[in-house]
């Protein structure tokens, strides 16, 4: 038989079989997921099917009013057309942000810098210009898919009536940056579209945020709107009344203006504050449409250093101001005496080492000393006194320690305690010559104009204090609900024997009637109590000048504080400032009521009377 034809047995094929099984297990694994999803998941999966048809949509609410004591208003929601970028699809595409600046005519970098402070959220719509032209917003809103990630729409944006006059008090609104959103969290608060930056703002957002609103909408396979399902309207925030007095504030700004300094006025049986003004003051206009890091920076490299609040958070030598403390200092060592004499030769001495005095006053009594301002007397006092009752005394007053003001920024000064000595000064005893120089209001102790408005108030109630505040009442939107007054909180209190305050008062008041502040402080038909100061602090520079006092004096109903940095002596210069904030507040008519009596006053026609519309 020919080996050509001789049959082959066959082989088996290893390749084939495992193609097979793996072929076979693939099935089996995809019948298995089809049959989890149609049937284990069914449900969830059309709901979620069913979800992205529809698309929900968060309304930003208009944030509440804020209006002063008597119905101004102060802050207000006006429309705005603002350009909106979704963070993650704009970074995506980066040519997008360089079209739409051309657009607005705004810098690049401005944009990129809101679109990275927005990243905290990176599908979510956030707003990167404000105020966009009609026609502008109207090309961009037709570019459509051409322009990926960016939108346009009509949002109520905050307004202020005055742009600089308030910004210290009120602050601004913007977008959340990522430490805005942790803080926010911190206290409760789901952080909206937009925030309180600082002052007011920032204090009262749970109050003035309100409820945003939303939309729901049917979305077609391409992604987009085709219809609204359904809206909830957005609620906006309570309204805010302060108790500033526009009109004070006006005035103080003016008195200030070209200066830098503070005035602080308050009301001494609550606390409210009257006015509040830091110059010099800066424009608030950049930070409501995205400050830019160049703007940023100018307004951190002024020399006079518009952005701080020198009314709560610049702290000063009190100078001859701090008398009236070593005066209950004197007064807890068991040495005042109304009736004190002493002899000034035109300083004191301690050791080797002489306090200069304003003049040579020879024998002289507590009252007139305290009108005269002499430093000799006063230094003999707080040399007697001592560390302990001088510290004990600057402490109950309530010095060395924040106020409580409902705005953040503020500062507690330093009352030279030993705990603080041991902490910054090398050699932390403490000397005769440390307490003849805090007896005078030099040295280590620094206060604030704030805490020195509250320590008038202080000796005006005789004794107790109430921490300062600007919120007076929240008043919810509708029309006919009522305010909810905030309670006062006491803040310092000093014990001491009526006669202490009754001999304090008087010799303030002949500070004013014909001391050192007679020819510049004193107001016809008014008396009133005061206190100059002249604060070394820098040499080859003039002192600052202090005025520090409340009117009337039978009756307070104002307090008063003023610095104004590197200007002289007290009287020249704070007095005639604090004068004038006294003098137009008891002329208003509605200052003679008392506080309690006073209507929380404010009108819906407020808004449109400076041209805001209303909340809705």
């Amino acid at each position: 038989m020919s080996v050509i034809h001789t049959p082959r047995e066959p082989q088996f094929d290893f390749r084939l079989w495992v193609f097979a099984g793996a072929l076979l297990a693939a099935l089996v694994v995809f019948l298995l997921r089809l049959w989890y999803l149609q049937v284990v998941r069914s449900e969830e999966l059309s709901r979620r099917a069913e979800a992205l048809r529809h698309l929900s949509v968060s309304k930003l609410s208009p944030r509440g009013l804020v209006f002063d004591r008597n119905g101004v208003l102060l802050a207000g929601v006006k429309p705005e057309i603002v350009l909106t970028a979704i963070p993650r699809t704009v970074s995506r595409n980066p040519w997008v942000l360089d079209k739409v600046a051309r657009l607005v005519g705004a810098p690049v970098e401005k944009l990129r810098e809101r679109v990275k402070d927005a990243s905290w959220r990176p599908y979510l719509p956030a707003t990167i210009h404000v105020g966009a032209p009609i026609e502008v917003a109207a090309r961009i809103a037709e570019a459509g898919e051409h322009l990926p990630g960016i939108g346009v729409e009509s949002q109520p944006m905050r307004a202020y009536a005055d742009r600089s006059a308030y910004a210290h008090v009120l602050g601004y609104v913007w977008t959340p940056s990522g430490k805005d959103v942790e803080r926010l969290r911190e206290d409760g608060i789901e952080p909206r579209q937009f925030v309180g930056k600082d002052g007011v703002e920032r204090e009262y957002e749970r109050e003035l945020m309100g409820t945003p609103g939303r939309e729901t909408l049917e979305i077609d396979g391409r992604g987009r709107p085709s219809r609204i399902l359904a809206r909830d309207n957005a609620q906006p925030g309570l309204r805010l009344v302060l108790s500033l007095d526009s009109k004070l504030q006006a005035l103080a700004n003016e008195l200030l203006s070209g200066r830098r300094g503070a005035a602080v006025a308050l009301i001494p049986e609550t606390g409210e504050v009257l006015c509040l003004v830091s110059s010099p003051r800066y424009d608030a206009t950049p930070f409501l449409r995205g400050i830019s890091t160049g703007e940023w920076t100018r307004l951190l490299e002024d020399r006079d250093h518009p952005l701080l609040n020198r009314a709560i958070s610049s702290s000063y030598a009190p100078g001859s101001t701090f008398k009236v403390v070593t005066s209950m200092a004197a007064q807890k060592a068991g040495v005042f005496s109304e009736y004190a004499r002493g002899s000034c030769a035109g300083y004191y001495q301690v050791g080797n080492r002489r306090l200069k005095c304003l003049g040579s006053h020879g024998a002289i009594g507590y009252r007139s000393a305290l009108a005269r301002s002499c430093n000799a007397f006063f230094a003999g006092w707080g040399h007697r006194a001592g560390h302990d009752n001088l510290v004990g005394a600057a402490l109950s007053a309530g010095l060395g320690q924040l106020t409580g003001i409902d705005i953040p920024g503020e500062r507690a000064g330093v009352v030279p305690t030993s705990e603080w000595l041991k902490r910054h000064r090398k050699d932390p005893r403490w000397y005769p010559g440390d307490s003849v120089n805090m007896g005078v209001g030099q040295g280590e102790v620094s206060v604030t104009p704030i805490q020195m408005a509250c320590l008038m108030a202080l000796i005006a109630n005789e004794g107790v204090s109430y921490a300062p505040r600007l919120a007076r009442a929240t008043v919810p939107p509708g029309p006919e609900e009522k305010p909810k007054l905030f309670e006062r909180r006491e803040l310092a209190r000093v014990n001491a024997p009526a006669a202490f305050w009754r001999a304090l008062k008087s010799a303030m008041a002949e500070v004013v009637e014909s001391g050192t502040a007679r020819g510049s402080a004193k107001i016809p038909g008014l008396v009133w109590a005061g206190k100059t100061g002249s604060a070394e602090h820098r040499k080859r520079e003039l002192t600052h000048s202090w005025f520090v006092g409340f009117a009337p004096f039978d009756r307070p109903e104002i307090a008063v504080a003023v610095v104004v940095e590197a200007s002289g002596h007290g009287s020249d210069v704070a007095a005639p400032i604090a004068r004038e904030i006294v003098r137009r507040y008891l002329s208003t008519p509605s200052s003679s009521e008392s506080a309690d009596s006073k209507a929380v006053a404010f009108s819906p026609a407020a808004a449109a009377s400076l041209g805001f519309p209303s909340e809705r």
